[in-house]
């Protein structure tokens, strides 16, 4: 999650500075930062699904009155926040990159 802070904070970063001063090479950077932070957005659920489908049967053995679609769908759901935060500041970069194209000269 550190990294998706990270990519997503400098994208939102690119996307604002481009918005301000609209550049080819700042749109290529913030492509690029968006690419990275949509990278990091997947690889963040790919980690959490992996880490549920390998903790859940020794927390169900832990907890007995936990079944195991329980405990599936609550680490499903746990596993999505990557998904959450790193949707969001693609949706928001998209947003400020709008901004820039409105402001780009004709």
């Amino acid at each position: 999650m550190f990294f998706l802070l990270a990519f997503g904070v400098a994208t939102l970063v690119a996307a604002s500075l481009y918005a301000v001063r609209v550049t080819r090479a700042l749109f290529r950077i913030t492509l690029g930062l968006a690419a990275a932070t949509a990278s990091a957005t997947l690889g963040g659920i790919c980690v959490d699904l992996a880490t549920v489908g390998h903790q859940v049967p020794e927390y169900v053995q832990k907890h007995p009155g936990v079944s195991l679609a329980e405990a599936v769908l609550q680490g499903l759901a746990e596993s999505l926040a990557p998904g959450v935060l790193g949707f969001t500041f693609l949706a928001l970069a998209a947003l400020i990159v709008t901004l820039g194209f409105y402001r780009e000269p004709a």
